[in-house]
């Protein structure tokens, strides 16, 4: 099997992503957008080369997200493993499970990693070193997407705007909410599903430990 390009792995790389991240591959004018391309031809080209080489599947019929790996294109890993020497992919430590429910003990000690395209992240891209990914457990987010079993990409700082989702830790314990102040009653944590109850930090208090600024889903 022919081997690829710089080019070509990025492509395939962020199709991968795109299709583990939103369950369906993504479309031409997508590709065009995350290559830099101003014409959906030079992303056509790219696909026939990527199925010729044999790393996308010949589409059984035209439609606009029938971009789908095979087995080596699923398979495939670029050259270098290192984050410094792939700019299009990051490889994130993984810190265990942290509650979007009712909070339990926080688990940081590190269980794998988690690789994900840089073209996920919003713009500008926090420093890679800041961030690290932390499994969503429980249904207190659900109305923000977040769903039980969700990775979640975390940004680690100590502070973030009001309506961000956050990870905060209460007395030693952590859990996914959203950041909210109120006139009254000042910073609080509120749940995305009215069957949980919001936390205020004048009865219990709490520490933002980082932002979620990306979400990894699998099906």
């Amino acid at each position: 099997m022919d081997k690829l390009t710089p080019t070509q792995m990025k492509a395939l790389t962020f199709i991968r992503s795109a299709m583990e991240s939103t369950g369906s591959a993504p479309t031409l004018r997508e590709i065009c957008q995350f290559m830099g391309y101003s014409a959906v031809g030079s992303a056509q080209d790219l696909i026939s080369a990527l199925r010729r080489k044999g790393f996308l599947e010949e589409p059984s019929k035209q439609a606009a997200r029938a971009i789908v790996p095979t087995v080596a294109g699923r398979d495939i890993t670029p050259a270098q493993d290192s984050e410094d020497d792939d700019p299009f992919t990051l490889i994130l430590p993984c810190l265990g499970a942290v509650p979007a429910g009712n909070p339990i003990e926080a688990i940081e000690d590190r269980i794998g990693t988690l690789r994900m395209s840089t073209s996920m992240l919003p713009k500008p891209t926090p420093p890679r070193t800041s961030l690290f990914a932390l499994r969503a457990k429980g249904e207190s987010m659900i109305g923000a997407g977040i769903m039980d079993g969700d990775w979640l990409v975390v940004a680690s700082q100590q502070t973030a705007p009001t309506n961000s989702i956050v990870v905060a830790r209460l007395e030693g314990e952590a859990t996914v909410k959203r950041l909210m102040k109120d006139r009254q009653r000042g910073w609080f944590l509120k749940p995305e599903n009215p069957e949980f109850k919001p936390v205020f930090a004048e009865d219990r208090s709490f520490e933002v430990i980082g932002r979620v600024v990306a979400l990894q889903r699998s099906f």
